[in-house]
């Protein structure tokens, strides 16, 4: 293809990768022409040389794929679903506040969601107030695992699960200890286990 077509092409992996974005599919062959000003048959004929140069995958009609689409396929949504209280617990609503898109290559399988930390009590972990943390939803959790639970009448917090004499205890993970301390509880649900934490700089 003639390097003067080089816009055009340029004008066409755009628009697949915008409309994948909006639509989560492919575009057709026509939305392709549509969107990238040219003729139907001129669309197809680029879309034929790019999977010959390897710039895109096509198969015909909805069957394209860009580079982009590719590693944007290899991220999951999880829910923001409000806050937790890093502190002690306390009742939390549960609501979608928004969806994040999460790279499924960092994080691995399983469902998550996403809390929004309050309080300090966890800093020492990397926590921090206002913090986006991702949690793998699961009911069971290890010694030293950062765990969102709901424990003692449906109080909720993050911390670290520590087994001690047999009983369950919830661990702040700051050098303040008379601040925060140890949480002994006589129920504990876990809900799901810290994988991960998004900073605002």
């Amino acid at each position: 293809m003639r390097r003067k077509d080089e816009s055009t092409k340029r004008r066409i992996l755009r628009y697949i990768d915008t409309y994948y974005s909006q639509n989560a599919a492919p575009p057709s062959v026509r939305d392709v022409a549509d969107g990238a000003g040219v003729a139907l048959s001129t669309a197809h004929r680029y879309l034929v040389a790019m999977r010959e140069s390897g710039e895109l995958d096509y198969a015909g009609r909805r069957g394209i794929g860009t580079p982009r689409m590719q590693k944007e396929a290899r991220m999951m949504s999880a829910p923001v679903l409000g806050s937790v209280r890093c502190g002690p617990g306390e009742w939390e609503e549960e609501a979608v506040l928004e969806y994040i898109r999460l790279p499924a290559s960092f994080y691995g399988e399983g469902e998550f969601f996403v809390l929004v930390a309050k309080g300090e009590s966890m800093t020492g972990a990397g926590i921090c107030p206002g913090d986006y943390v991702v949690v793998r939803r699961q009911r069971t959790a290890k010694d030293g695992d950062l765990v969102v639970a709901l424990y003692d009448d449906g109080l909720s917090s993050l911390k670290k699960l520590v087994r001690a004499s047999g009983r369950a205890v919830l661990r702040s993970c700051s050098d303040d200890a008379e601040a925060y301390p140890d949480i002994p509880v006589r129920e504990l649900q876990i809900q799901g286990v810290a994988v991960g934490v998004m900073h605002r700089f």
